[in-house]
Protein backbone atom coordinates (compact mmCIF):
# COMPACT_ATOMS: atom_id res chain seq x y z
CA UNK A 1 0.00 0.00 0.00
CA UNK A 2 1.04 3.32 -0.42
CA UNK A 3 2.74 6.37 1.81
CA UNK A 4 0.90 9.84 1.57
CA UNK A 5 2.33 12.89 2.81
CA UNK A 6 1.99 13.78 6.38
CA UNK A 7 0.20 17.23 5.59
CA UNK A 8 -2.52 15.22 3.27
CA UNK A 9 -5.03 12.67 4.48
CA UNK A 10 -3.96 9.91 1.99
CA UNK A 11 -6.22 6.55 1.43
CA UNK A 12 -4.94 3.04 -0.61
CA UNK A 13 -8.68 3.62 -1.94
CA UNK A 14 -11.08 6.07 -2.13
CA UNK A 15 -14.48 5.40 -3.02
CA UNK A 16 -17.37 8.13 -4.41
CA UNK A 17 -20.85 7.11 -3.45
CA UNK A 18 -22.37 5.49 -0.43
CA UNK A 19 -25.22 3.34 -2.51
CA UNK A 20 -25.11 -0.38 -1.88
CA UNK A 21 -22.47 -1.08 -4.71
CA UNK A 22 -19.85 1.88 -3.27
CA UNK A 23 -20.08 0.04 0.34
CA UNK A 24 -20.28 -3.53 -0.98
CA UNK A 25 -17.13 -2.68 -3.12
CA UNK A 26 -15.41 -0.71 -0.19
CA UNK A 27 -15.62 -3.58 2.50
CA UNK A 28 -14.15 -5.86 -0.06
CA UNK A 29 -11.21 -3.79 -0.98
CA UNK A 30 -10.88 -3.78 2.97
CA UNK A 31 -10.97 -7.09 3.37
CA UNK A 32 -8.68 -7.97 0.14
CA UNK A 33 -5.82 -5.60 0.64
CA UNK A 34 -6.23 -4.43 4.13
CA UNK A 35 -5.39 -1.14 2.65
CA UNK A 36 -7.15 2.01 4.09
CA UNK A 37 -10.58 2.70 2.65
CA UNK A 38 -12.19 5.86 2.72
CA UNK A 39 -15.92 5.82 1.22
CA UNK A 40 -17.07 9.75 0.63
CA UNK A 41 -20.89 10.62 -0.21
CA UNK A 42 -22.48 14.08 -0.52
CA UNK A 43 -25.10 13.24 1.73
CA UNK A 44 -25.36 13.23 5.74
CA UNK A 45 -25.98 8.77 5.73
CA UNK A 46 -25.63 5.79 3.04
CA UNK A 47 -28.11 5.07 0.55
CA UNK A 48 -30.53 7.80 0.24
CA UNK A 49 -30.62 7.58 -3.28
CA UNK A 50 -31.64 4.74 -5.19
CA UNK A 51 -29.80 1.94 -2.93
CA UNK A 52 -32.69 3.41 -0.29
CA UNK A 53 -35.61 4.11 -2.41
CA UNK A 54 -36.04 0.75 -4.48
CA UNK A 55 -38.89 -1.48 -4.30
CA UNK A 56 -36.34 -3.96 -1.90
CA UNK A 57 -36.98 -6.82 -4.85
CA UNK A 58 -34.37 -9.39 -4.35
CA UNK A 59 -34.38 -10.64 -8.39
CA UNK A 60 -33.68 -14.25 -9.37
CA UNK A 61 -32.21 -13.89 -12.27
CA UNK A 62 -35.21 -14.73 -14.88
CA UNK A 63 -34.75 -11.61 -17.01
CA UNK A 64 -30.98 -11.13 -18.43
CA UNK A 65 -29.34 -12.98 -20.92
CA UNK A 66 -27.20 -15.67 -20.12
CA UNK A 67 -22.72 -14.71 -20.08
CA UNK A 68 -24.22 -10.91 -19.58
CA UNK A 69 -23.00 -9.56 -16.36
CA UNK A 70 -26.61 -9.21 -14.72
CA UNK A 71 -27.37 -12.78 -15.34
CA UNK A 72 -23.81 -13.89 -13.97
CA UNK A 73 -24.26 -12.22 -10.54
CA UNK A 74 -28.05 -12.48 -9.99
CA UNK A 75 -28.54 -15.65 -8.75
CA UNK A 76 -26.09 -15.70 -6.53
CA UNK A 77 -26.61 -12.52 -5.14
CA UNK A 78 -30.14 -13.66 -4.55
CA UNK A 79 -28.93 -16.26 -2.36
CA UNK A 80 -26.10 -14.33 -0.85
CA UNK A 81 -28.47 -11.41 0.21
CA UNK A 82 -31.36 -13.81 1.58
CA UNK A 83 -28.40 -15.62 3.43
CA UNK A 84 -26.99 -12.13 5.21
CA UNK A 85 -30.95 -10.95 6.11
CA UNK A 86 -31.15 -13.90 7.97
CA UNK A 87 -27.62 -13.98 9.66
CA UNK A 88 -29.11 -10.45 10.86
CA UNK A 89 -32.42 -11.11 11.55
CA UNK A 90 -33.74 -8.51 9.08
CA UNK A 91 -37.43 -8.56 7.85
CA UNK A 92 -37.89 -10.31 4.27
CA UNK A 93 -40.77 -11.23 2.47
CA UNK A 94 -39.71 -15.06 0.72
CA UNK A 95 -43.44 -15.85 -1.10
CA UNK A 96 -41.93 -15.11 -4.62
CA UNK A 97 -43.39 -13.98 -7.70
CA UNK A 98 -45.35 -14.70 -10.28
CA UNK A 99 -45.11 -13.47 -14.44
CA UNK A 100 -48.23 -12.97 -15.61
CA UNK A 101 -49.71 -12.43 -19.17
CA UNK A 102 -52.57 -9.69 -20.44
CA UNK A 103 -53.14 -11.87 -23.97
CA UNK A 104 -52.18 -14.61 -25.97
CA UNK A 105 -49.23 -12.96 -27.82
CA UNK A 106 -47.05 -12.78 -24.07
CA UNK A 107 -46.97 -16.75 -24.01
CA UNK A 108 -44.00 -16.73 -26.53
CA UNK A 109 -42.30 -13.93 -24.47
CA UNK A 110 -43.23 -16.06 -20.99
CA UNK A 111 -41.84 -18.78 -22.60
CA UNK A 112 -38.35 -17.43 -23.35
CA UNK A 113 -38.31 -16.16 -19.62
CA UNK A 114 -38.57 -19.53 -18.46
CA UNK A 115 -35.46 -20.70 -20.59
CA UNK A 116 -33.64 -17.80 -19.61
CA UNK A 117 -34.63 -19.07 -16.07
CA UNK A 118 -32.47 -22.50 -16.87
CA UNK A 119 -29.92 -20.84 -18.33
CA UNK A 120 -29.26 -18.88 -15.39
CA UNK A 121 -30.17 -21.81 -12.47
CA UNK A 122 -33.28 -20.21 -11.52
CA UNK A 123 -35.75 -22.02 -9.97
CA UNK A 124 -39.00 -20.82 -12.34
CA UNK A 125 -42.10 -22.92 -13.55
CA UNK A 126 -44.79 -22.16 -15.81
CA UNK A 127 -48.40 -22.62 -13.93
CA UNK A 128 -51.25 -23.35 -15.17
CA UNK A 129 -54.43 -20.42 -14.26
CA UNK A 130 -55.94 -23.22 -11.49
CA UNK A 131 -51.56 -23.58 -9.93
CA UNK A 132 -51.68 -19.45 -9.97
CA UNK A 133 -54.96 -19.00 -8.46
CA UNK A 134 -52.55 -21.20 -5.22
CA UNK A 135 -49.74 -19.08 -5.70
CA UNK A 136 -51.57 -15.61 -6.18
CA UNK A 137 -55.37 -15.83 -5.52
CA UNK A 138 -55.77 -11.99 -7.38
CA UNK A 139 -53.43 -12.48 -10.34
CA UNK A 140 -54.91 -12.16 -13.84
CA UNK A 141 -53.33 -14.00 -16.73
CA UNK A 142 -54.25 -15.64 -20.49
CA UNK A 143 -53.14 -19.28 -20.61
CA UNK A 144 -49.91 -19.51 -18.43
CA UNK A 145 -48.15 -17.99 -15.65
CA UNK A 146 -44.32 -18.35 -14.87
CA UNK A 147 -43.77 -18.90 -11.25
CA UNK A 148 -40.20 -17.62 -9.99
CA UNK A 149 -39.68 -19.42 -6.42
CA UNK A 150 -36.52 -17.45 -5.47
CA UNK A 151 -37.77 -13.66 -5.62
CA UNK A 152 -37.72 -12.06 -2.25
CA UNK A 153 -38.66 -8.72 -0.96
CA UNK A 154 -36.21 -7.36 1.92
CA UNK A 155 -36.50 -3.25 3.57
CA UNK A 156 -33.76 -1.57 1.61
CA UNK A 157 -33.06 1.37 4.50
CA UNK A 158 -32.25 -2.03 7.03
CA UNK A 159 -29.94 -3.66 4.57
CA UNK A 160 -27.92 -0.52 3.60
CA UNK A 161 -27.84 0.35 7.76
CA UNK A 162 -26.33 -3.56 8.43
CA UNK A 163 -24.04 -3.10 5.24
CA UNK A 164 -22.39 0.55 6.72
CA UNK A 165 -21.91 -1.09 10.11
CA UNK A 166 -20.38 -4.12 8.92
CA UNK A 167 -17.94 -2.06 7.03
CA UNK A 168 -17.22 0.22 9.88
CA UNK A 169 -16.55 -2.66 12.32
CA UNK A 170 -14.18 -3.83 9.66
CA UNK A 171 -12.10 -0.82 9.59
CA UNK A 172 -13.63 0.90 5.98
CA UNK A 173 -14.42 4.43 6.84
CA UNK A 174 -16.98 6.72 5.96
CA UNK A 175 -16.92 10.80 5.17
CA UNK A 176 -20.35 12.15 4.61
CA UNK A 177 -21.53 15.63 3.92
CA UNK A 178 -18.58 15.51 1.45
CA UNK A 179 -18.96 15.69 -2.36
CA UNK A 180 -16.67 15.20 -5.04
CA UNK A 181 -16.16 18.40 -6.89
CA UNK A 182 -13.01 17.44 -8.93
CA UNK A 183 -9.65 16.03 -9.73
CA UNK A 184 -5.90 17.36 -9.39
CA UNK A 185 -2.75 16.01 -10.54
CA UNK A 186 -2.83 12.31 -10.80
CA UNK A 187 -3.98 11.59 -7.44
CA UNK A 188 -5.61 13.84 -5.90
CA UNK A 189 -9.58 13.71 -5.88
CA UNK A 190 -10.68 17.51 -4.44
CA UNK A 191 -14.17 17.67 -2.43
CA UNK A 192 -16.25 20.31 -0.67
CA UNK A 193 -14.49 19.69 2.60
CA UNK A 194 -11.13 18.97 1.99
CA UNK A 195 -8.84 17.24 -0.65
CA UNK A 196 -7.53 13.71 -0.36
CA UNK A 197 -4.79 11.80 -1.91
CA UNK A 198 -5.74 8.28 -3.13
CA UNK A 199 -3.74 5.23 -4.71
CA UNK A 200 -6.94 4.09 -6.55
CA UNK A 201 -10.67 5.80 -6.74
CA UNK A 202 -13.70 3.50 -7.44
CA UNK A 203 -16.76 6.00 -8.63
CA UNK A 204 -19.77 4.49 -7.44
CA UNK A 205 -21.42 7.37 -7.94
CA UNK A 206 -24.87 6.57 -9.56
CA UNK A 207 -26.56 9.41 -10.82
CA UNK A 208 -23.48 11.74 -11.38
CA UNK A 209 -20.91 8.61 -12.72
CA UNK A 210 -20.73 9.73 -16.03
CA UNK A 211 -19.26 12.89 -14.93
CA UNK A 212 -17.13 11.52 -12.82
CA UNK A 213 -15.81 9.33 -15.58
CA UNK A 214 -15.25 12.26 -17.91
CA UNK A 215 -13.56 13.92 -15.25
CA UNK A 216 -10.41 11.34 -15.74
CA UNK A 217 -11.38 11.09 -19.34
CA UNK A 218 -13.41 7.29 -19.57
CA UNK A 219 -16.81 6.54 -21.28
CA UNK A 220 -17.28 9.68 -23.37
CA UNK A 221 -19.60 8.15 -25.15
CA UNK A 222 -21.87 7.25 -22.07
CA UNK A 223 -24.32 9.85 -20.47
CA UNK A 224 -26.64 9.35 -17.63
CA UNK A 225 -30.17 9.92 -18.89
CA UNK A 226 -32.84 9.54 -15.31
CA UNK A 227 -35.85 8.18 -15.23
CA UNK A 228 -38.07 8.31 -11.92
CA UNK A 229 -40.19 5.65 -10.54
CA UNK A 230 -42.94 6.93 -9.07
CA UNK A 231 -45.03 4.18 -6.97
CA UNK A 232 -48.68 3.75 -5.64
CA UNK A 233 -49.55 1.97 -2.23
CA UNK A 234 -52.15 -0.30 -2.43
CA UNK A 235 -55.31 0.80 0.18
CA UNK A 236 -55.53 -1.96 3.12
CA UNK A 237 -59.26 -1.68 1.97
CA UNK A 238 -58.44 -2.98 -1.19
CA UNK A 239 -59.89 -6.38 -1.92
CA UNK A 240 -57.18 -7.11 -4.37
CA UNK A 241 -54.57 -9.46 -2.07
CA UNK A 242 -50.95 -10.16 -2.88
CA UNK A 243 -48.57 -12.67 -1.35
CA UNK A 244 -45.48 -11.72 -3.23
CA UNK A 245 -45.18 -10.20 -6.65
CA UNK A 246 -47.27 -9.80 -8.89
CA UNK A 247 -45.14 -8.94 -12.43
CA UNK A 248 -46.05 -8.23 -16.26
CA UNK A 249 -44.32 -9.79 -19.35
CA UNK A 250 -41.54 -7.15 -19.86
CA UNK A 251 -40.68 -5.90 -23.36
CA UNK A 252 -37.31 -7.81 -23.69
CA UNK A 253 -36.15 -5.06 -25.86
CA UNK A 254 -35.35 -2.40 -22.99
CA UNK A 255 -34.62 -2.56 -19.66
CA UNK A 256 -37.83 -1.65 -17.68
CA UNK A 257 -39.94 -4.21 -16.26
CA UNK A 258 -43.33 -2.22 -16.40
CA UNK A 259 -46.17 -1.58 -13.33
CA UNK A 260 -46.12 -4.20 -10.58
CA UNK A 261 -47.33 -5.41 -7.43
CA UNK A 262 -44.73 -6.10 -4.54
CA UNK A 263 -45.21 -6.53 -0.83
CA UNK A 264 -42.90 -5.66 1.38
CA UNK A 265 -41.72 -7.31 4.56
CA UNK A 266 -44.09 -4.62 6.76
CA UNK A 267 -46.76 -5.99 4.56
CA UNK A 268 -47.58 -2.63 2.91
CA UNK A 269 -47.94 -3.45 -1.50
CA UNK A 270 -46.44 -1.20 -3.84
CA UNK A 271 -47.58 -0.76 -7.49
CA UNK A 272 -45.34 0.45 -9.85
CA UNK A 273 -42.87 1.90 -10.84
CA UNK A 274 -43.35 4.31 -13.79
CA UNK A 275 -40.44 5.09 -15.80
CA UNK A 276 -40.61 8.86 -16.49
CA UNK A 277 -37.47 10.72 -18.45
CA UNK A 278 -36.38 13.80 -16.21
CA UNK A 279 -35.00 17.07 -16.83
CA UNK A 280 -32.60 17.00 -13.34
CA UNK A 281 -30.63 14.17 -11.96
CA UNK A 282 -32.46 14.33 -8.74
CA UNK A 283 -35.58 15.70 -9.48
CA UNK A 284 -37.74 13.52 -7.42
CA UNK A 285 -40.98 15.91 -7.09
CA UNK A 286 -42.26 18.48 -9.67
CA UNK A 287 -39.54 20.74 -11.31
CA UNK A 288 -37.42 20.57 -8.41
CA UNK A 289 -34.01 19.39 -8.90
CA UNK A 290 -34.61 20.41 -12.71
CA UNK A 291 -31.43 22.63 -14.13
CA UNK A 292 -31.12 24.46 -17.12
CA UNK A 293 -27.99 22.79 -18.22
CA UNK A 294 -29.41 19.17 -16.99
CA UNK A 295 -32.71 19.83 -19.18
CA UNK A 296 -30.78 20.82 -22.20
CA UNK A 297 -28.53 17.73 -21.95
CA UNK A 298 -31.38 15.59 -21.27
CA UNK A 299 -33.73 17.10 -24.03
CA UNK A 300 -30.99 16.29 -26.74
CA UNK A 301 -30.27 13.00 -25.44
CA UNK A 302 -34.21 12.06 -25.72
CA UNK A 303 -34.22 13.12 -29.14
CA UNK A 304 -31.41 11.45 -29.99
CA UNK A 305 -33.35 8.42 -28.73
CA UNK A 306 -36.93 9.40 -30.16
CA UNK A 307 -35.20 10.17 -33.62
CA UNK A 308 -33.17 6.83 -34.10
CA UNK A 309 -36.10 4.82 -32.18
CA UNK A 310 -33.46 1.51 -30.98
CA UNK A 311 -35.62 -1.17 -29.72
CA UNK A 312 -38.56 0.68 -29.81
CA UNK A 313 -37.73 3.23 -27.56
CA UNK A 314 -40.83 5.70 -28.56
CA UNK A 315 -43.24 3.42 -28.19
CA UNK A 316 -41.97 2.64 -24.43
CA UNK A 317 -41.96 6.21 -23.92
CA UNK A 318 -45.76 7.20 -25.08
CA UNK A 319 -46.12 4.52 -22.69
CA UNK A 320 -44.49 5.74 -19.93
CA UNK A 321 -46.11 9.14 -20.75
CA UNK A 322 -49.69 7.50 -20.01
CA UNK A 323 -48.77 6.85 -16.58
CA UNK A 324 -48.57 10.35 -15.69
CA UNK A 325 -52.35 10.29 -14.88
CA UNK A 326 -53.60 7.94 -11.87
CA UNK A 327 -55.68 6.55 -14.40
CA UNK A 328 -52.85 5.51 -16.47
CA UNK A 329 -51.26 3.70 -14.00
CA UNK A 330 -54.79 2.02 -13.18
CA UNK A 331 -55.26 0.95 -16.80
CA UNK A 332 -52.11 -1.37 -16.26
CA UNK A 333 -52.65 -2.43 -13.15
CA UNK A 334 -55.82 -3.80 -13.97
CA UNK A 335 -53.83 -6.44 -15.98
CA UNK A 336 -52.13 -7.99 -13.19
CA UNK A 337 -54.85 -8.05 -10.80
CA UNK A 338 -58.53 -8.95 -10.59
CA UNK A 339 -60.73 -6.63 -8.40
CA UNK A 340 -58.77 -3.46 -8.42
CA UNK A 341 -60.57 -0.37 -8.30
CA UNK A 342 -58.87 3.26 -9.10
CA UNK A 343 -59.56 4.34 -5.15
CA UNK A 344 -57.29 1.22 -4.26
CA UNK A 345 -54.31 3.10 -5.81
CA UNK A 346 -53.12 5.75 -2.79
CA UNK A 347 -49.87 8.21 -3.18
CA UNK A 348 -46.78 6.33 -2.89
CA UNK A 349 -44.29 7.51 -0.40
CA UNK A 350 -41.12 8.15 -1.97
CA UNK A 351 -40.06 7.98 -5.57
CA UNK A 352 -36.55 6.58 -7.33
CA UNK A 353 -34.36 7.80 -9.57
CA UNK A 354 -32.60 4.90 -12.04
CA UNK A 355 -29.72 6.20 -13.61
CA UNK A 356 -29.65 4.64 -16.33
CA UNK A 357 -26.95 4.72 -19.19
CA UNK A 358 -27.22 5.58 -23.00
CA UNK A 359 -24.82 5.25 -25.29
CA UNK A 360 -24.63 8.46 -27.48
CA UNK A 361 -23.00 7.28 -30.07
CA UNK A 362 -25.63 4.19 -31.22
CA UNK A 363 -28.95 5.54 -29.58
CA UNK A 364 -28.82 2.56 -27.24
CA UNK A 365 -30.12 2.22 -23.20
CA UNK A 366 -27.76 -0.06 -22.04
CA UNK A 367 -29.05 -3.33 -20.69
CA UNK A 368 -25.99 -4.61 -18.61
CA UNK A 369 -23.59 -3.18 -16.08
CA UNK A 370 -20.80 -1.23 -17.14
CA UNK A 371 -16.91 -1.23 -15.75
CA UNK A 372 -14.62 1.32 -17.29
CA UNK A 373 -10.93 1.34 -16.23
CA UNK A 374 -9.07 4.62 -16.17
CA UNK A 375 -5.96 6.55 -14.94
CA UNK A 376 -5.53 4.94 -11.01
CA UNK A 377 -9.60 4.53 -11.20
CA UNK A 378 -12.22 2.19 -11.73
CA UNK A 379 -15.88 3.69 -13.29
CA UNK A 380 -18.98 1.28 -11.83
CA UNK A 381 -21.18 2.70 -14.77
CA UNK A 382 -24.95 1.57 -15.43
CA UNK A 383 -25.56 -0.02 -11.82
CA UNK A 384 -29.09 -0.02 -12.40
CA UNK A 385 -31.94 -2.87 -11.39
CA UNK A 386 -30.61 -5.90 -10.65
CA UNK A 387 -27.71 -3.86 -8.78
CA UNK A 388 -28.99 -4.13 -5.43
CA UNK A 389 -29.82 -8.01 -5.40
CA UNK A 390 -26.17 -8.50 -7.31
CA UNK A 391 -23.79 -6.46 -4.94
CA UNK A 392 -21.71 -8.88 -3.47
CA UNK A 393 -20.61 -10.93 -5.94
CA UNK A 394 -20.19 -8.00 -8.01
CA UNK A 395 -18.32 -5.97 -5.33
CA UNK A 396 -15.84 -9.21 -5.88
CA UNK A 397 -15.59 -9.06 -9.28
CA UNK A 398 -14.88 -5.41 -9.50
CA UNK A 399 -12.11 -6.20 -7.08
CA UNK A 400 -10.49 -8.63 -8.66
CA UNK A 401 -10.42 -6.34 -11.63
CA UNK A 402 -8.51 -4.19 -9.64
CA UNK A 403 -6.48 -6.29 -8.38
CA UNK A 404 -5.59 -7.75 -11.43
CA UNK A 405 -4.42 -4.38 -13.09
CA UNK A 406 -2.16 -3.76 -10.12
CA UNK A 407 -0.28 -7.14 -10.50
Amino acid sequence: MGQFPSHHKGYDFLIIGAGVIGVSIARELRRRFRGRVLVIDKESQAGLHASGRNSGVLHAGVYYKAQTLKARFCVEGNRRMKAYCLEKQLPMNTQGKVIVTKNESELKSLVELEQRSKANGVSAELVSLEQLREIEPCAKTVGQALFVKDTAVVNPQKVMEAFVADSKREGVEFAFDCSWSGFSGTNILQTTRENFLYGHVVNCAGLFADKVAHALGVGSQFKILPFRGNYYRLSPTSQVSVRGNIYPVPDLRNPFLGVHFTTRPDGEVTVGPSALPLLGREQYQGLKGASIQDTVNMVSYLALLFRKNVDHFRSFAWQEMCKMARIGFFREATDLAAGLKKKDLLPGKHAGIRAQMVNVHSAELINDFVIESGPRSTHVLNAVSPAFTCSLPFAEYVVDSIAKRND
